[in-house]
């Protein structure tokens, strides 16, 4: 089971078919339910904040250019 901030009721963990997981140890339980905190955290936005900022590849790019061309404009030729 999982009880996560937004939700104030238990979820159970579900299986195939949508039946509550069984676990072998106390250890897979864990592993199982951090990831679902983890899937939570990474995948909802906090109080309707949006993030804005450069894409993943604009961000890239300027590293890149920071990088190998230290801002400076460089010919290309085959």
């Amino acid at each position: 089971m999982t009880r996560l901030c937004r939700d104030a009721h238990p979820s159970p963990i579900m299986d195939a078919g949508g039946k509550p997981k069984m676990f072998g140890s106390k250890g897979e339980a864990a592993e199982e339910c951090l990831k679902h905190i983890l899937a939570f955290m990474n995948g909802r936005e906090i109080r309707g904040e949006v993030f804005d900022g450069p894409s993943v590849k604009e961000a890239k790019f300027a590293m890149a250019d920071k990088l190998f061309r230290n801002g400076a404009m460089m010919e290309a030729g085959r």
